[in-house]
């Protein structure tokens, strides 16, 4: 795993302690809305978190493509990633 992922790994879990702390343990595999059953708000406070985690600005393309948090962990990465190129 690099070490772009761990951070951003690192940050999701974070958020999602702060967003959401009624969730106690989370697959991240699961999709966020159907599965695990999160809303638009809740959404857009967990990817408020990783931005202020992480500094970055998630576009909202990537917000309408992914639709577990590994898609997000994936994407997030790739925009790391090309920040330090």
């Amino acid at each position: 795993m690099s070490d772009q992922r761990s951070q951003v790994d690192a940050a999701i879990g974070k958020a999602l302690s702060i967003a959401l702390p009624e969730l106690e343990s989370v697959d991240r595999d699961a999709a966020l809305t159907s599965d695990i059953g999160l809303d638009s708000v809740q959404i857009m406070n967990l990817v408020m978190e990783i931005e202020d985690e992480l500094d970055v600005s998630v576009p909202v393309d990537v917000l309408a493509e992914v639709q577990t948090l590994n898609q997000l962990a994936e994407r997030l990465t790739t925009i790391k990633e090309s920040e330090n190129s």
